[in-house]
Parts: structure tokens; C-alpha cells; sequence
């Protein structure tokens, strides 16, 4: 099945197939020249790190990545800063466990001091500015869905959920280094979830995607978020080109193409496959 017909099963008018056809273009169509090491940011994290020996994390943040809007950290001693080896390259790290503290980080490093009305839903950020880019993470469940919904203890989905968070950041990453662009819809979030269940659990299964995206009668729904703007007939016809691009992505985590792969190589086949590719099964080197 390709996309067209899910096209025509779903869409009744111009304006609708426009839409489903712009949403699901492939947008990482060309490399950029810019490099993966992004040696302009590592002045940057190498002051930041320098105030963590002198302020503490919590203090780092405030004097370096938002002196105008510091954050009033309830608990300063559960933010921690570290630099982690990625498979693109080095990237700065902020964990925060405390909600509280995360969200109100959020909201003044990234909204100027405005909170968006769906930061509970939050919880991770790829933060990236002129002067500094870095990943937040928080101790949230992973798409709010808790751990007995997934048969796991607290602690083992906490863990995972850190390492799932961190592989879908880094994927983020990478294509907004490597191809210019990271973005919330469906085909950045398929590359992204995909990855960060794979690293977290050792394989992929697309029952746990579906799980987080809101399909597979879970807590979880974060697809709505990227799909808002779309009208119902569109909607509904990206939610069944999700389904179909879970599953395929199982299968081709499985394959031995996918084993020879690096993880760079890839990201890089799902960039160029494209929805349209993930959607048809066709995934390639």
C-alpha cells in the first residue's frame, strides 16, 4: 500500500489531500555542510561545566544558559550536568529530576518566561540557540505512561525512560546538525521514538511507539500534539500511516540490512526513506 491510497481512503477534498501531502513530504531531502561536531558550542559547554565545579549544576544553568530569567531550583541538588559521547558526536546534558524544577527550567530557558499550556506533557527538550545547543531531561514516565502499563518496575521504566528520552533527543540531534532541521511531526517523532525504544530496551517492538503515541489504548498521547493543526480526515489518515510505519520499523529492525548498519547510517535511511518509504516498507542504505 502507498501512501495515495491511504490518500484516497480517507481524504474527500483538494484542500485535504493538500494538506495530508504537505504533512508527510519528506523534508531531509539534502545534507548541509554543517558538521557534526559543532565545535562553535564546545567554548560554550566548557564554561558551563566550569561553573558546575564552582556553583553547582543548578547554578551553572542559572549564570550561563538564562541569567535574564534564573530559575528558583526547590531542589538544585537533583540537576546534574554531563557531557555524553553520542553517536554524532559529543552533547551537553541537563538532567532534572525534580518535575517542578524541570518544567519551571523549560519555561524560562526556552519560552522566555512563559509556560505553554502542555509542558506537563514535556518531558524532554532539545535546546538550540545561536551560542548553545543541549539536551534537558526530565524523570517523567515516557509519554506519561506508567510503568505497570508496560510491566515493568518503577525504577526499571525510569531508567529506560532516561535512555529512551536521551536516544530521541540525540536523534533530534543529529538530523538538526547533519540536514538542518528537527521538527514535531510524524516522520521526525518516528525516527526519534524508534531509536530511543531501541537503545532502552535493545530492540525495537511498535506496540511500544503506538503505546506512546496514543494508538495502542494507553495514557500515552503524544501524536495528538503533533498532529493538532490537521483537520479530522487528515488526521485520521496520518494516525493509520503511523500504525503501518510502527510495524514496518519493527520488521526492518530485524532484518540483517538493519545489523550491518551503524547508527549514524541509519538515521541517515530513515531521513531519506521519508514517511512515504517507512510507510511502503522500502528502508535502504
Amino acid at each position: 500500500m502507498q501512501l495515495n491510497e491511504l490518500s484516497e481512503k480517507y481524504l474527500k477534498t483538494d484542500e485535504e489531500r493538500k494538506e495530508f501531502a504537505e504533512y508527510t513530504a519528506n523534508k531531509f531531502t539534502q545534507k548541509t555542510d554543517e558538521k557534526t561536531d559543532l565545535s562553535p558550542f564546545a567554548e560554550k559547554w566548557k564554561e558551563i561545566m566550569d561553573l558546575t565545579s564552582l556553583f553547582g549544576a543548578a547554578g551553572a544553568l542559572n549564570t550561563a544558559v538564562s541569567p535574564k530569567r534564573p530559575t528558583d531550583f526547590r531542589s538544585p541538588e537533583k540537576v546534574k550536568i554531563a557531557m555524553y559521547d553520542s553517536f554524532c558526536g559529543e552533547i551537553m546534558i541537563v538532567s532534572i529530576a525534580d518535575t517542578q524544577d524541570f518544567e519551571n527550567f523549560i519555561t524560562n530557558a526556552v519560552y522566555r518566561g512563559v509556560r505553554p499550556d502542555d509542558l506537563s506533557e514535556t518531558g524532554a527538550a532539545f535546546i538550540s540557540g545561536k551560542k548553545i545547543r543541549f539536551i534537558a531531561l526530565s524523570a517523567k514516565p515516557y509519554s506519561n505512561v506508567p510503568a505497570e502499563e508496560i510491566g515493568l518496575s518503577d525504577e526499571d521504566w525510569a531508567q529506560k525512560s532516561l535512555i529512551l528520552r536521551r536516544g530521541h533527543e540525540c536523534t533530534h540531534y543529529y538530523t538538526k546538525c547533519v540536514y538542518g532541521r528537527s521538527e514535531n511531526n510524524l516522520h521526525d517523532e518516528l525516527m526519534a521514538d524508534f531509536f530511543g525504544v531501541y537503545e532502552a530496551f535493545g530492540y525495537f517492538r511498535a506496540e511500544l511507539m503506538l503505546r506512546f503515541f496514543g494508538l495502542e489504548g494507553s495514557s500515552g498521547n503524544r501524536l495528538k500534539f503533533y498532529t493538532g493543526s490537521l483537520c479530522e480526515n487528515t488526521r485520521r489518515a496520518v494516525y493509520e500511516a503511523a500504525r503501518t510505519c510502527a510495524l514496518n520499523l519493527e520488521e526492518w529492525s530485524k532484518s540483517a540490512k538493519f545489523s550491518a548498519m551503524t547508527r549514524v547510517q541509519r538515521t541517515d535511511a530513515l531521513c531519506r526513506a521519508g514517511i512515504e518509504g517507512i510507510f511502503s516498507g522500502e528502508i535502504s542504505i
